[in-house]
C-alpha cells in the first residue's frame, strides 16, 4: 500500500509541474517583458537570435520569407536568457522575424518586428525553397538531365556577364535580349531574378524595432532605425486632448535618406506627455511609419532665490524664499552644539514661500538649508543659512489681509463685514477703524473680551453702513510683548438696493422737482 501511495504521488507532481496544468492556480496577469532583441551568427543557411525577458518563459520565433511568420519554439518556462537558431534557411535571402515568450502563466509578450538577411548570394532554379528546404543544389540537378545543359548553362553565364558590364542599357536593348533567348529554363531564371528585384524596390519599408526618445525640458531627441535609406519624419501632439488620430505636429530632419534616423524636436511644454509616430519614405516613394508611442518632457528644473531668515526668536525661527516655478519646500536645520537634526516640509507647490522653525533652543546657533522639488520630482539644495536663537524682541509680521462686505436686503438692510489677516507667531490682535479717509470722525476699536494667541485671525463687523468707505488698521501683539500696528486699510460697503417707490419718487423728483417734499 505505501509503494501504491508513494506512486500515486510521483503521478500527481510530475502532472502538476506541467505547463498549462489544468489545476494550476495564478495571480500572475503581466505578460513577460521582451528587451535586447539581437540577431547574430548570420552565415548563409541559419541566424541566431536572442533576447531577454524579465521573468522565466518560454522561447518562440516567427519567421519566414513574408511576414506571415513561420514557428520555432521552446515550450519550456524556465529562462531569462534565450537564443533560438533557425536554419535551413537559404543564401542570401531576406527574413522576417519577431520573438514570443510566455510564463508559466500563460501571459504573452510579443517583441517588434524585425528583419535579417542571410549572408552568401541567393539560390536560382527550382531548387529553390521557402526557407525550410533542405535540398539545397537540386535545380543544378535537374538541369544536368538535359542534354543541352552544357550550352544552356554557358548562355546563362554569358548573359550574366553582359548585364553586369552594360548597367546603361536601354530597356528596349534589355528586352531584345530577353527575346532571343529560347531555352525555358534560362527564361524562368530570368523571371526569378526580375521578381526579386521588384520585391526588393517595391516591398514595405521597416521600422525596426520601437524608436527611443530622449526628452528634455522643452525639446526631445527621436531616434530610430529602417531597413533601408529613407526620410526621417516625426509628428507629435500633447498626449492631452489628443484624439488618437489626428497630431497637431510635424518636424523633420534635412540632412537626407538615412537608415539610422534622428530628428530634434523643438518647442515642448515642459512635464507634458507627448503622443508621437516616427515616418519614413524612400527614393521610391514607398513609406513606413511607426505606431504611436509617448514620451514626457522635464520639468523646469527649480530656482531657489532670496531666501533669508526673516525672523529669529528665542525658541523659533522664520525663513522665507522664492522659487522660479512652484516646487514642495523642505528645511532641514542642526543644532550645532548638540548635532540633532530636524526637517520640517510643506508639500503644496507654490512659488512663495515661508516657514517657521518652533522648539528651538535659546542662545543656540543652527544651520539649516532650503530643498526645492517641482511638480516633475527634481530636487535643488540652498546654500546653509545660519542663525541663533536670542531673545524675542521682534514684533509679528501681519500678511494676508483680506475683507469682504455682504448686504442683507429687507425692510432695514444690514451690513455684513468680514476682515481675515495672519501673522507669523502666535499673537492677540485689535481692528481699529473709523468713517471716511480724511479721519473726519472718531476712530473706534473693537475689544476683545478675552486676550488669545493665535496665527489665524478673523473679525466680524456688523455695524458699518451700506455704500460708505471706512479705513481700518491692525495692532498685534505676540506672547512676549512685542507689538506691531499695520498700515491703513481701506473698505467700502455695498450699495443699498432701492424698492420702486423710491425709484419713482426719485425719477419724478429729477423731471418736475415739485414732488421733492412728498417724503417729507
Amino acid at each position: 500500500m505505501q509503494q501504491f501511495i508513494s506512486f500515486v504521488s510521483l503521478v500527481i507532481l510530475v502532472f502538476t509541474n506541467q505547463p498549462g496544468f489544468l489545476f494550476a492556480q495564478t495571480t500572475d496577469k503581466e505578460a513577460p517583458d521582451i528587451t535586447n532583441v539581437e540577431v547574430s551568427q548570420v552565415s548563409e543557411t541559419s541566424v541566431t537570435v536572442t533576447w531577454e525577458t524579465d521573468e522565466s518563459s518560454d522561447s518562440t520565433v516567427n519567421y519566414g520569407l513574408q511576414p506571415d511568420y513561420g514557428i520555432v519554439r521552446i515550450p519550456v518556462a524556465d529562462r531569462t536568457q534565450h537564443s533560438i537558431t533557425l536554419d535551413r534557411l537559404e543564401p542570401g535571402r531576406v527574413y522576417y522575424f519577431r520573438v514570443v515568450s510566455a510564463d508559466d502563466s500563460g501571459n504573452q509578450g510579443i517583441s517588434a518586428d524585425y528583419r535579417v538577411q542571410t549572408s552568401g548570394t541567393p539560390q536560382t532554379g527550382e531548387g529553390s525553397g521557402t526557407g525550410q528546404s533542405t535540398a539545397q543544389g537540386q535545380g543544378q540537378g535537374a538541369m544536368a538531365g538535359d542534354g543541352s545543359s552544357s550550352q544552356t548553362q554557358s548562355e546563362t553565364e554569358s548573359t550574366t556577364s553582359s548585364q553586369s558590364q552594360s548597367q546603361t542599357q536601354t530597356t528596349q536593348e534589355i528586352v531584345e535580349q530577353i527575346n532571343q533567348i529560347t531555352d525555358p529554363q534560362q527564361l524562368k531564371e530570368i523571371v526569378n531574378e526580375t521578381v526579386k528585384a521588384i520585391q526588393g524596390i517595391t516591398e514595405d519599408l521597416t521600422i525596426v524595432g520601437p524608436p527611443t526618445v530622449i526628452p528634455e525640458t522643452t525639446t526631445a531627441l527621436v531616434r530610430w532605425t529602417t531597413d533601408r535609406e529613407a526620410s526621417s519624419k516625426v509628428i507629435f501632439s500633447p498626449s492631452r486632448g489628443f484624439d488618437g488620430a489626428t497630431f497637431a505636429y510635424a518636424q523633420e530632419s534635412t540632412q537626407g535618406n538615412t537608415t539610422d534616423h534622428e530628428v530634434q524636436l523643438i518647442g515642448l511644454s515642459a512635464f507634458t506627455d507627448y503622443s508621437f509616430k516616427v515616418i519614413s519614405t524612400d527614393t521610391y516613394g514607398i513609406t513606413g511609419e511607426s505606431r504611436t508611442f509617448t514620451f514626457q518632457t522635464k520639468a523646469t528644473m527649480p530656482e531657489i532665490r532670496n531666501l533669508r531668515v526673516l525672523k529669529v526668536e528665542e525658541d523659533a525661527a522664520t525663513l522665507a524664499w522664492d522659487t522660479n516655478v512652484p516646487t514642495k519646500a523642505l528645511i532641514e536645520y542642526q543644532d550645532q552644539t548638540t548635532g540633532e537634526q530636524q526637517s520640517v516640509g510643506r508639500p503644496t507647490l507654490a512659488t512663495t514661500h515661508q516657514m517657521r522653525l518652533s522648539n528651538l533652543t535659546l542662545g543656540t546657533r543652527y544651520v539649516a538649508f532650503v530643498t526645492a522639488e517641482n511638480s516633475g520630482g527634481d530636487r535643488v539644495r540652498s546654500q546653509p543659512v545660519q542663525f541663533i536663537t536670542v531673545r524675542d524682541t521682534a514684533a509679528p509680521i501681519i500678511t494676508n489681509v483680506t475683507n469682504e462686505s455682504t448686504l442683507f436686503p429687507g425692510g432695514e438692510s444690514r451690513i455684513q463685514t468680514i476682515v481675515a489677516w495672519d501673522t507669523d507667531e502666535s499673537s492677540s490682535c485689535l481692528m481699529t477703524y473709523q468713517e471716511g479717509v480724511a479721519g473726519g470722525t472718531e476712530a473706534y476699536t473693537i475689544e476683545k473680551e478675552q486676550i488669545s494667541y493665535n496665527t489665524k485671525h478673523v473679525e466680524v463687523i456688523v455695524d458699518f453702513a451700506p455704500a460708505t468707505v471706512y479705513q481700518f488698521y491692525l495692532t498685534c501683539t505676540d506672547e512676549a510683548g512685542n507689538a506691531v500696528k499695520s498700515e491703513n486699510f481701506v473698505l467700502f460697503t455695498p450699495i443699498q438696493e432701492k424698492n420702486i417707490i423710491d425709484l419713482i419718487l426719485e425719477n419724478f423728483q429729477s423731471t418736475f422737482g415739485w414732488v421733492k417734499n412728498i417724503g417729507g
